[in-house]
């Protein structure tokens, strides 16, 4: 896996602790991830790595917090390919995953804000890409 590869793995990640937030990951939530992979044109290949993280960790029913970590140490390998765009794409993904299952939970909602205040620490101001 390349650098640019970690940040879609990251997303994978953080989609799974968003959904595994309020307690359980809801089938909804699981399957607006799927659309999401599946709607990419632009990274298609890369957003993979989103759903097949995604699922090993729901298989695994790996914990929230922890999974989080893991993944802003992936943006954290991959932040020379973070655009200020992929940052908006990533938030407004994670939005759309919590929202999958109505109500969006405040945790769900508390985990976005962490990771838009967190990515902001670790975003270059020249990105590779």
């Amino acid at each position: 896996m390349d650098s640019k590869q970690h940040l879609y793995y990251a997303l994978g990640a953080l989609a799974y602790s968003i959904a595994k937030a309020d307690g359980k990951v809801q089938r909804e939530e699981r399957e607006k991830v799927k659309q999401i992979v599946e709607s990419s044109t632009t990274h298609s290949m890369d957003f993979g790595y989103t759903d097949i993280i995604f699922h090993l960790l729901q298989k695994d029913k790996a914990g929230f917090k922890e999974v989080y970590d893991w993944s802003m140490h992936s943006f954290e390998l991959g932040k020379y390919h973070l655009t200020p765009e992929m940052v908006k794409e990533f938030v407004d993904i994670m939005n759309q995953v919590a929202d999958a299952y109505p109500p969006s939970d405040p945790e769900e909602k508390a985990l976005i804000a962490r990771f838009e205040n967190d990515i902001k620490k670790i975003q270059v101001k020249n990105p590779i890409d």
